[in-house]
């Protein structure tokens, strides 16, 4: 490789390196759309493919850690399974929460239009107990009347948060969503969190075309004009600090520290109980598997 060449690909590393260290995990195409931002590649297909290489090669030489990229588009199925009893007592015990939801004055879950950003926003919705769903387009008939016909079933206020592209399909998906459901019966809101219009200055995010092919795109133009974005090109970081936002700006904190006390209790009983299934001598008199029992003359 030529010095220059070698230079620029040690370069681009360490400003990957920066931003992962920071904001991981992060799919290949939110890192890339960050590096775009802060000027390090041009928004470009090809700059797009080096990085995927480079960024190949620097996990594989171990400069950067394989778990701050994750790819969500492949997802594995396996069936949940144990080696033994034990294993499978201990994952019982270490897998138990409480519905923080359970007495709060609201229902809320978020909405992303895209499963790549999952990796993003896990740990705050699984931290605040919250569900996720994604829609990856517009959404089926049968999705669409299931979530409606939950939200039927739950007897106080509902509110979704979405995440989404902001561009012709981005923004349609999202009212279709809200239309269909609401067509069903249920009551409830929906706000958008990602991208707003504004972002794309606030954080200098690189703006796409709007493609002419899509049926959408005079009615986008005549409300947002002709600059569209993704909703990868969103710093991980504002993406989580506007989902915990949300979230909790609907936790009434007194029952939520019930609901912490009742599962902390719950967990240490399960642990006593899986204790003395894993350990019989932790149960009065009881003995260690083989060992004979002693009559008392």
């Amino acid at each position: 490789m030529a010095r220059g060449k070698w230079t620029a690909t040690t370069e681009l590393v360490e400003r990957a390196e920066q931003i992962l260290s920071a904001e991981q995990p992060m799919t290949i195409r939110q890192l890339f759309y960050r590096l775009v931002s802060v000027q390090a590649l041009e928004n470009s297909v090809p700059e797009y493919k080096k990085l995927s290489r480079v960024m190949t090669d620097a996990r594989e030489s171990g400069q950067v850690p394989f778990e701050w990229i994750v790819d969500r588009s492949r997802p594995t199925y396996a069936p949940t399974v144990f080696d033994n009893l034990k294993d499978g007592l201990m994952a019982l015990r270490n897998c138990y929460r409480k519905d923080y939801w359970q007495d709060q004055p609201a229902h809320v879950e978020i909405w992303t239009e895209k499963d790549a950003i999952i990796g993003s926003i896990e740990p705050v919705t699984d931290e605040l107990g919250v569900t996720v769903r994604v829609s990856r387009g517009f959404t089926s008939t049968t999705r669409v009347h299931e979530i409606a016909s939950a939200f039927t079933r739950i007897f106080k206020p509902v509110f979704a948060y979405y995440l989404g592209d902001h561009d012709p399909s981005g923004r349609a998906i999202e009212l279709d969503l809200y239309d269909r459901i609401s067509s069903y019966g249920p009551d409830f809101q929906m706000a958008r969190l990602a991208i707003r219009e504004k972002d794309i200055d606030d954080f200098h995010l690189p703006p796409l075309r709007i493609k002419t092919s899509d049926t959408r795109a005079a009615a986008f133009r005549r409300e947002f004009g002709n600059r569209c974005v993704e909703l990868d090109a969103l710093p991980p970081e504002e993406l989580r600090s506007r989902v915990r936002q949300a979230i909790e700006g609907h936790i009434e904190e007194e029952a939520w520290g019930r609901a912490l006390a009742i599962e902390k209790a719950e967990q240490e009983s399960i642990t006593s109980i899986v204790g003395r299934w894993i350990d019989p001598r932790r149960q009065g008199g009881a003995r260690e598997e083989g060992q004979t029992a002693e009559r008392t003359p």
